[in-house]
Formats: structure tokens, sequence, C-alpha cells
């Protein structure tokens, strides 16, 4: 299949700029770092584990992004999302009940997960979705600092599509929930600009763009931790509950 994938390129019209691109893509640095700390009051664990604290597979660039973020948080414009295991530990009470009414919730521990944290074995890190959110609520925005680990690969040693749609859905997901409280897709359209190297750090954005009955418009751009290199940028319908 890989070699059916490949000769498709090759006859591609686009092909050109991507096989350059995927040719200078260079193995990640994925050097081990502690983690470093900023003090804040909002920089807590609570009594369920936070996914979304740094540990030890996150690069140096992954840990120095997260704290200029955390440092954003001291003047309360930005928050810091934390990140559960299930998304029931997330929504507020009152957003479960209405879910409710159109789709069945489960909300018992009965082995589930996000799809997002299908990676986390005990005592192993680094090897999915490695992620942190921070949400303004006054822009209506917000920041994803995403590294990729090893088992979402597509290509060799590049990031499978489906994994970077994924994490632009939870990020315009986060968006339109809360600074919306929209929290169904209706439609997301993505445009790939870039192959992504495992191992890399991804700087994601998204924010509301308008807003029309129960419909929320958004927008998301993936970009590398330098700005760079734009790697997709997509558009997105959410609903607002009733």
């Amino acid at each position: 299949m890989l070699q059916r994938g490949l000769r498709w390129l090759v006859g591609c019209r686009h092909a050109a700029p991507l096989l350059r691109a995927l040719a200078g893509h260079q193995a990640p640095a994925w050097t081990p770092v502690q983690p470093i700390s900023v003090s804040s009051s909002k920089h807590t664990q609570s009594d369920k584990k936070d996914y979304s604290l740094p540990n030890t597979s996150w690069s140096p660039r992954m840990v120095a992004l997260y704290n200029e973020l955390m440092e954003k948080t001291a003047d309360g414009l930005w928050t810091r999302i934390p990140g559960y295991w299930r998304s029931v530990h997330i929504l507020k009470e009152a957003s479960l009940a209405r879910i409710a009414e159109v789709v069945p919730v489960q909300t018992t521990e009965d082995g589930s997960r996000l799809f997002l944290r299908i990676a986390e074995v005990q005592g192993l890190e680094g090897l999915g979705f490695e992620h942190a959110i921070f949400h303004n609520d006054s822009e209506k925005k917000c920041v994803c600092l995403f590294q990729p680990g090893p088992l979402l690969e597509g290509l060799p040693g590049i990031i499978h599509g489906g994994a970077l749609g994924t994490m632009i859905d939870t990020t315009l997901f986060m968006t339109a929930y809360l600074s919306a409280n929209a929290v169904f897709t209706g439609t997301m359209t993505i445009t790939f600009k870039s192959p992504i190297t495992l191992g890399s750090v991804v700087r994601l954005e998204a924010r509301i763009t308008g807003t029309e009955g129960r419909k929320v418009f958004l927008s998301c751009e993936a970009q590398s931790s330098d700005k760079s290199t734009l790697y997709a940028e997509a558009s997105a319908i959410f609903f607002q509950m009733k």
C-alpha cells in the first residue's frame, strides 16, 4: 500500500513541493528533559491525574513554549485546560445533562477513555498525543502545544494526517465549548500544507470567527513552534446546545 501511495504521489502535480519538504526533514532531536515548573495558582494537580502537565518525554522546545504560556496565566487572561482521562471530567455537569438529552452519556468508570489518551500506558509517556491547551476567553481562542509520538506515524517518520486532524478537531472543540458553549461538530474542512516530523512541536491556534443562531464558526492553524511553517489550516462550524 505504501508503494502504491508513493507512486501516486510521484505522479501528482502537487507532488514536487511535498517531496522536497519530505526530503528536507531531519530526524527530530528527541531528548527527554526534566519538567520545568512555573509558579501559578492555576498550575495545580487535581485529584484526577492531569496528563497535560510536562513529563520527561517532552522536548526542550515543548517545555519552553509551555512555560511561556503558563506565565501568561498569571494575569487571568489565559487559563490552562487540564487534560483528563475522560471528557466527563472536563465538561460541566449542566453540559453533560443537556448532551444526554441528545445522545447517551456514560459517566461510570467502565474503562472508557478519550481517544487522545489511547496511547497512555502506565509508566510510558510520549507515545501518542502529548499536548497542552490554553484558553483565552476575552479573545475567544485556544492555543494547543502538540508533540506527536511514534504511535502516530503515517508515512515513515511523518505524522498521520488523521492524527493531526484529531488534534485540530480537539483544539476547535475546546475553543467552541469554552467560549460559546458549543459541543457538536457540524462541519470541518482541513487543508494540509506541509508534512510534520514525529517528535516535532506543533502550535495550533483556533479562534471563533463568527456566530449565526446556534452555529459557531471557527478557524484553526497548525504551525511549527516558531510559526515559520504552516502545516495545515482548517475551518469549522460547531453547534450550541438547545
